[in-house]
C-alpha cells in the first residue's frame, strides 16, 4: 500500500466515523456531568454549554475560533491574548448592519485591553449572532476581517438575519468571512442535531 493510498484510507475512515457519530447524538448527550466535554464541543454541529474564543492581534486581528456553537443558555467567553479589542454585535442599535436574531437587543463588551481581559455573554435565545471587533489600532479590525459568529441551538436558517447575504456596506474582508460562515453554517443547521 502506498503512502497516498494509506492517507486516503485513513482520511476516508475518519470522515465516515465523524459522519456516523454526528448522526447519533449531540455534544451535550455525549458526556455525563462528571466527564469532560469532547474535543469538538463548541464546533458547528456539536453545541457546548461553554466556549472560549481567544482574541489576538499578531500577525493580524482575529477571533479563534471564528464560529462557535452553543446550546440555548450557553455562554461564550472572549479572552484577549494580545492587543486591544472589543466584541460588538452586528445590531442596528449598536454597530450596523443588522445581523442578529430578531427580538434580541444589542450587546457588546467595553474595550478589552491587555492579556487576560475578557468578556462573556450567555445566549438564551436560539439564533445566529454575528459580531465584530470595532477597534482601530493600525487599521480597523473590521476592515481586516476580525468578525465572528455564535450559533445558538438549531435555529431555522430562513429566519435568521445573519444567514442573509452580506450587506453591501460591509468591508470586503468582513463580507467574505460572512459568506464563508454561511457556507459552513447552513448545511449543519439544515441537517439538524
Amino acid at each position: 500500500m502506498t503512502l497516498t493510498s494509506r492517507r486516503h484510507v485513513l482520511r476516508s475512515s475518519a470522515l465516515a466515523i465523524a459522519a456516523f457519530g454526528g448522526c447519533l447524538d449531540t455534544a451535550a448527550d455525549r458526556f455525563d456531568d462528571d466527564e469532560q466535554a469532547p474535543e469538538d464541543a463548541g464546533e458547528l454541529g456539536a453545541p457546548a454549554e461553554r466556549v472560549t474564543v481567544t482574541i489576538n492581534s499578531q500577525p493580524y486581528p482575529e477571533f479563534e475560533p471564528q464560529v462557535v456553537h452553543v446550546v440555548p443558555g450557553g455562554t461564550v467567553e472572549w479572552l484577549v491574548e494580545t492587543g486591544r479589542h472589543d466584541v460588538t454585535a452586528y445590531h442596528e442599535d449598536e454597530h450596523g448592519p443588522h445581523r442578529t436574531s430578531d427580538g434580541v437587543g444589542s450587546w457588546g463588551s467595553d474595550r478589552l485591553t491587555g492579556v487576560g481581559s475578557s468578556y462573556e455573554r450567555t445566549f438564551d435565545q436560539a439564533g445566529v449572532y454575528d459580531y465584530v471587533d470595532t477597534q482601530q489600532v493600525c487599521t480597523s479590525h473590521e476592515i481586516a476581517g476580525n468578525i465572528g459568529r455564535v450559533v445558538v441551538g438549531w435555529p431555522d436558517t430562513d429566519d435568521e438575519p445573519a444567514m442573509a447575504e452580506p450587506q453591501p456596506e460591509l468591508p470586503s474582508q468582513a463580507a467574505r468571512a460572512i459568506e464563508q460562515f454561511n457556507e459552513e453554517t447552513r448545511p449543519v443547521l439544515e441537517a439538524g442535531p
